[in-house]
Order: structure tokens, then C-alpha cells, then sequence
């Protein structure tokens, strides 16, 4: 089994840009095109070679892996890599017992890194290898963002929240058909979702016309959602928000992504989480920072004052007399605990000095410069 070089069948060099290879293409296109060649088989093969080659090197993802897989010697005649020889696949060991092609095992491409791609999208090994539909489509995760208050990030606790996404339609089980009906198996493709377009050891890939990829033909669709399997809207969750979790922190949700198929399993659903600002307080780290107005009585005379704590608890902060404005006092364990440590809340003192003190007033002012002397 033996790699096509793409750039022999098109007649240009490796380095060739993208308008000569279009140009090469619609040169040969119209030579071996099967309405110029009526009953020609060799004219229709050629031609298919020719489109072949121009799917791979007119795309620059696919181009990039092809010229990695000529590089390490899988190319053609001409090719690079190996002395530029061809590389055979048959009795080639994959890896694993009872993995070598031709001897009624099976491979995957996962040891070929970057080139796996390529490989599974382009060598066609027959019956060997496992259609590309029957492992079903890839599950994929969901993202969506949800705001909590603030006090619910601190202390933790459940909650509900809507998410807009997809999932499997109600009606149909997220089969696409009619309830009491099923699906049937897409004759074109012969239910693997794809066409092989091409011969020999490359061939490409596409989604088949007939089952849009699917490989299943569906006559009776669902009224609900019309044979997609699926509908898009609002799903509700009650879930639980670990404590101290900080904004822009993530909730996984396993199994509540977007519908798998062929048997697969729903993707996960990651929750970033947006936390809402408080009008009091502010978090920095594992502490809680607020701020705390005094009068210029309070500051210079001391007092004892019933504050808020994040935890929900109202405490008794003592302000000691001839307190400065800007002073930060700690209310010990009332922060936030992550990771099994606490943190503090931290009180800032804003006193209230006035532009025109009364004659108390001056004499308080009077107080306190004399206690800073």
C-alpha cells in the first residue's frame, strides 16, 4: 500500500504557492474531465487523482500534515524523507499485539502525534480499519457563565441556575424520528457517515451528501425538533457552590455537555463562575477588607460597634479611643476559608472630619493631636 505524491500528480514543486496549484489544477481539470472524455476510465481515474491532490494541497492544515507524513518517508515516488522512496505499510507493526494491518487486527494512529490525522483522514486500509461513524460523533463539553452573590462564593451553599444549551429531545429520545418509528441505515455510505473519494493508499475523506454526515436516513422526522435529536433552550440545575470559590472559578458538570452520538456519551458542562460585587464588602485572597464611617466622636472617644461579617454574623468591633483615620482593625477568623485556613476581616476607619467643627468638635480635634504628641 503505497502513498500518492500530491505534488507529482499536479506537476508543481513542494514549494509551489496556492495560485499555481490552482492553476495546475484547472489546467488538468479540463484536460481529464469526464464530460471531455466520455467513456474514458483511465480520464475519469486520472481525474479523481487530480482532485484528490488538489483537496490536500489547497488546504493549508491538510498540506502542512501531508508534507510532515512525505518528510518522514510515507510520500510517494519522489518523496521526501527515507531517500525520497515510498514507505510500504504492509507487515509495518503499529504497535500492540495483534496490531499489524493486513492481518485481521486492528490500529489506531494515536503513537503518530501530529501525523495521526493525517493518517486516519487519508490511508485507507480497507476493511481493516473501523468506519469513521460507527465510533459516533465526539462528545463536547458546554460552556456557560453564571453570577452568584456575593455572600454564596464566601460561605458556599446551593443554588439553582439556568443554562441555555442543548440536549437530546424529549420527544424523539434524540433519535431525530417520528416516536414509534427509527431510523434506517443511509445507503450511499452504508451507514459510516462518510465517502472516500480516491484510490490507493490516500484517499479523501468527505461527509456523505445522502445522511449529511449522520449515516442514518431519517423519513419520519421529529415534529418537535424536526430530526435533529436534539432542541436548544433552557435546562435548570440545582447545584452546589463549593466555598470560596473566587470569580472567574470553574463548576464541572459531568455528563451535562452537548449530546454525544453512535452511543457516546453527553460532554461535560463547565460553569465559569461570575461572582457579583458587594456594596460592602471586597475579598482580597482569604481576607475580607470593608470600610467602617465613624463621627469624630467615635474616632477620639472610643466606642463599641455592631458590624456585618461575611459569614452572616453580626460581632461587637471595639473602636479604642483617639482612633486615626485610615487605622485597619481585625476581626479574627470572619474571612473566607479555603483549603482548610480562614482568613480575617479587615476593617478600615473612616473618620468624618468636618470642614466647620462646632466648639465640641474643636476641642475632640484638640484631644486627638494632643494623643499623637
Amino acid at each position: 500500500m503505497r502513498a500518492k505524491d500530491y505534488y507529482n500528480v499536479l506537476g508543481v514543486g513542494e514549494n509551489a504557492g496556492i495560485d499555481e496549484i490552482k492553476k495546475a489544477y484547472r489546467k488538468l481539470a479540463k484536460q481529464c474531465h469526464p464530460d471531455a472524455n466520455p467513456g474514458n476510465k483511465q480520464a475519469e481515474e486520472r481525474f479523481k487523482e487530480v482532485s484528490e491532490a488538489y483537496e490536500v494541497l489547497s488546504d493549508a492544515k491538510k498540506r502542512q500534515q501531508y508534507d510532515q507524513v512525505r518528510k518522514y518517508g510515507f510520500g510517494g515516488p519522489g518523496g521526501g524523507g527515507m531517500g525520497g522512496q515510498g514507505f510500504d505499510f504492509r507487515g509495518f507493526d503499529f504497535g500492540g499485539a495483534g496490531s499489524q494491518a493486513g492481518k485481521g487486527g486492528s490500529f489506531t494512529f494515536e503513537g503518530f502525534g501530529g501525523l495521526g490525522d493525517l493518517f486516519a483522514q487519508f490511508f485507507n486500509f480497507g476493511e481493516e480499519m473501523e468506519p469513521p461513524r460507527s465510533r459516533g460523533r465526539k462528545s463536547r463539553d458546554a460552556h456557560a457563565e453564571i453570577r452568584i452573590p456575593f455572600e454564596l462564593a464566601a460561605a458556599g451553599g446551593k443554588t439553582n441556575v439556568a443554562v441555555v444549551k442543548d440536549r437530546d429531545c424529549p420527544e424523539c429520545g434524540g433519535s431525530g424520528a417520528k416516536p414509534g418509528t427509527q431510523p434506517s441505515m443511509c445507503r450511499q455510505c452504508g451507514g459510516r457517515g462518510s465517502v472516500l473519494i480516491g484510490q490507493g493508499a490516500f484517499g479523501v475523506s468527505r461527509p456523505c451528501s445522502a445522511c449529511m454526515g449522520t449515516g442514518k436516513i431519517i423519513a419520519n422526522p421529529c415534529g418537535r425538533c424536526g430530526g435533529q435529536g436534539r432542541i436548544h433552550g433552557p435546562v435548570t440545575y440545582s447545584i452546589r457552590i463549593p466555598a470560596g470559590i473566587e470569580d472567574g472559578g470553574q463548576i464541572r458538570l459531568k455528563g451535562q455537555g452537548q449530546p454525544g452520538s453512535g452511543g457516546r456519551g453527553a460532554g461535560d458542562l463547565i460553569l465559569s463562575v461570575c461572582v457579583e460585587p458587594h456594596r460592602f464588602f471586597r475579598r482580597e485572597g482569604n481576607s475580607i477588607h470593608c470600610d467602617l464611617p465613624l463621627t469624630l466622636k467615635q474616632a477620639v472617644l472610643g466606642s463599641s460597634i455592631r458590624i456585618n461579617t461575611v459569614l452572616g454574623k453580626k460581632v461587637l468591633l471595639k473602636i479604642p479611643a483617639g482612633t486615626r483615620n485610615g487605622t485597619v482593625l481585625r476581626i479574627p477568623k470572619m474571612g473566607i476559608e479555603k483549603d482548610g485556613r480562614r482568613g480575617d476581616q479587615l476593617v478600615r476607619v473612616l473618620v468624618n472630619i468636618p470642614k466647620h467643627p462646632s466648639t465640641e468638635e474643636k476641642e475632640l480635634l484638640e484631644r486627638l493631636k494632643r494623643k499623637d504628641r
